[in-house]
């Protein structure tokens, strides 16, 4: 899954140059994996936009028909019982602090080791939207990665959220333990981490050399900086911070909304804590009955259709927009013709730095995930093509890697390493991952060629988990709203259908759009059965299909 989501400041910037691209303000294959950043494809792709992508500055979803007759209605419960010998973690004292002129933050105490609870303790950052009218209750959210700030979203706030979720909610973001200002996981230093994030290898005896020796610097490095977090960054006792948190707020039971991996979270504090779930959404699901490689392969043949979708959109136009001529196949295969260049032939930018055939395709990727940003990846190809300007590129790919110029603006990467490494097994060994690569290749030409497929950097880590995750049936839960995408390419619809299913009171939305999660940047149908449900628990109709205009 991707461990890295836009921030609406580099969003807007990127849409805007594209629509003013003059404005100053604004086998033996030919290639194999890309860097250390496709070394856990299973789950580096597929919550870039766990946030939701605006290409305006409209607020979304604006409408007053959404909540039905009686407003809002808080959740009407007892406050559960605190988990014994967690006495000083649930009843701690929390000071918020101003933090913008419209939210409030602090640091949560929580036990490293929910098992040793009396022993060392780590810090959860946590930063709040207060409600501009009477808040309900307190609804967390997540963007998604393993990765992403929650933090980030309480920034983006009018981006993500209507008015009336806004004005009836206190809104509450939290670095998961290990991400961002949350105890933060750290392997390498940024220059180092730059050029591992951006390397690519040829298919030669120098480039498997290079590869394994990038894959122990980040195992060595993240042992070295951050060993003794390891094992407890996984998702399990992230959700049991999620529990400290909702005590803490004073909520009886949970408002969550999680996207993507947040999807995860969600699952995982339903499965910990049942009879503590409120209301519940979770959009784009995660599969947790997929191996690694099933995972790894349903993303790149989705990306693989949403490429073909956007090719066809693309050769459609009739203005002159489009990069490409002739038919989607022929588009196709002037894309791999580029991307097979740039692994012998990086394109040079202004700033000295130059274009890898990795960060080209991770560039691809990012504007794939939702069809809003189609133009992008056309001004993107026609800037790269026509002028040798990769300027665009270098942007998207940034913005995926969180990178800001010289440094990283968060952590994103290496939480996404170390959280995939404590939730998952390693599945196989060299020979399988080289059978299990043919296979991917085949089945998606222009990403799986690229990506490859191992788990040699979880073989290589320091900490190896006694199970991974398995799917959640959260038995005796209240109702939970999981939304699937027909067209997500990270989150494939099948997976949402899989996750509703398993879950005992699993409620299954379904949007037939385009991109990567629906609330917040699909159709009034999605977002008014979605705020109806967190505002006063009125449930979408069973199956209910929502179309994609």
């Amino acid at each position: 899954m991707v461990a890295r989501q836009f921030t609406v400041e580099m969003m807007h910037n990127i849409f805007h140059t594209a629509q003013h691209p003059q404005d100053p303000a604004q086998q033996k294959r030919s290639c194999r994996k890309l860097g250390a950043v496709a070394i856990t494809a299973v789950l580096t792709l597929s919550t870039l936009a766990g946030c939701s992508l605006v290409s305006s500055d409209e607020d979304p979803q604006n409408t007053e028909n959404q909540i039905s007759v009686g407003g809002p209605k808080a959740i009407q419960a007892d406050m559960p019982a605190i988990p014994a010998g967690l006495e000083q973690f649930y009843e701690q004292k929390v000071t918020w602090e101003d933090c913008n002129p419209k939210s409030q933050c602090a640091k949560i105490e929580v036990p490293l080791n929910y098992e040793q609870s009396s022993a060392q303790t780590i810090e959860i950052a946590v930063k709040k939207r207060p409600a501009d009218e009477k808040a309900i209750g307190t609804l967390l959210v997540n963007p998604g990665g393993p990765g992403g700030s929650g933090q980030e979203m309480i920034d983006a706030a009018n981006y993500y959220f209507p008015d009336l979720v806004r004005e009836n909610f206190d809104i509450l973001g939290f670095d998961p333990r290990g991400v961002g200002e949350s105890t933060p996981i750290d392997c390498l230093d940024d220059a180092e981490l730059a050029r591992v994030l951006e390397a690519s290898y040829p298919d030669n005896a120098e480039g498997d050399a290079q590869t394994e020796a990038d894959v122990q610097k980040i195992a060595d490095g993240c042992k070295e900086k951050s060993g003794e977090l390891l094992p407890f960054v996984g998702t399990e006792n992230a959700a049991r911070d999620m529990d400290v948190i909702r005590h803490l707020v004073g909520d009886p039971q949970l408002y969550y909304l999680g996207y993507s991996y947040g999807t995860s979270l969600g699952g995982m504090y339903a499965e910990l804590f049942p009879k503590n779930v409120g209301r519940m959404v979770l959009d784009g699901a995660v599969s947790t009955k997929a191996s690694n490689f099933e995972q790894t392969l349903a993303q790149m043949k989705g990306f693989e259709q949403s490429l073909d979708a956007y090719l066809a959109d693309c050769l459609s136009a009739d203005d002159g927009s489009c990069p490409f001529t002739g038919s989607v196949a022929d588009a196709r295969e002037q894309i791999s013709y580029i991307l097979k260049q740039t692994l012998t032939q990086p394109v040079p930018s202004e700033n000295g730095r130059v274009l890898t055939q990795s960060a080209l395709l991770y560039g691809i990727v990012t504007a794939l995930y939702d069809d809003a940003t189609w133009p992008v990846l056309s001004n993107s190809f026609n800037m790269l093509i026509k002028q040798k300007n990769p300027q665009f590129f270098l942007m998207l790919f940034d913005s995926y890697i969180g990178r800001d110029g010289d440094t990283f603006s968060n952590n994103s990467m290496e939480a996404n390493w170390a959280i995939n490494c404590a939730d998952y097994g390693v599945d196989g060994d060299a020979a399988k991952w080289a059978e299990l690569s043919a296979q991917l290749a085949q089945e998606s030409p222009i990403f799986g060629a690229l990506m490859e497929y191992d788990d040699s950097l979880c073989a290589a880590w320091a900490y190896h988990p006694e199970a991974k995750l398995q799917p959640f049936k959260a038995a005796g839960s209240a109702p939970i709203v999981v939304i699937g995408t027909t067209g997500d390419p990270a989150t494939p619809y099948a997976w949402a259908k899989e996750f509703a299913q398993s879950l005992d009171h699993g409620l299954l939305l379904t949007w037939e759009g385009e991109g990567h999660t629906a609330y917040g940047h699909s159709t009034a149908c999605v977002d008014d059965a979605v705020n109806a449900y967190l505002l006063n628990g009125t449930l979408p109709e069973e199956d209910l299909v929502c179309p994609a205009k």
